[in-house]
């Protein structure tokens, strides 16, 4: 898919959640346009991008999320958000994020996504 064909379809997705009013769609929604657009940012509108394949630095990954660099560099660590190391740092692909998005927009008090046994 082209990233200028993906940035179009995340501002209609936007949109949509913005007409229905909820403010928990809104929310999530929001959250996810916003983790995927940082992953392309740089990336030309006419470049083929894999939606699987779209990933982040660290630092990317932190202001997404809202969480300061170390805090997920920690969570990369314990295992609790998948990573590959590149370099010095480390790359979280965007469908790596979701658990943790939708975790935000989950029951209250179970903000971590639960751990596979």
């Amino acid at each position: 898919m082209k990233a200028g064909l993906l940035r179009r379809r995340l501002a209609a997705a936007l949109g949509a959640a913005m007409r229905n009013r909820e403010a928990e769609a809104i929310a999530l929604v929001a959250d996810r346009t916003k983790a995927t657009a940082v992953a392309l940012a740089g990336v030309a509108d006419d470049a083929e991008v894999e939606l699987a394949e779209l990933d982040m630095p660290t630092r990317a990954v932190a202001s997404v999320l809202g969480y300061h660099p170390e805090h997920v560099r920690r969570l990369i660590r314990s295992g609790r958000l998948h990573a590959r190391r590149v370099g010095g740092d480390y790359r979280v692909r965007v469908d790596d994020l979701w658990p943790l998005i939708d975790a935000r927009h989950g029951q209250p008090g179970r903000r971590r996504p639960q751990q596979p046994r």
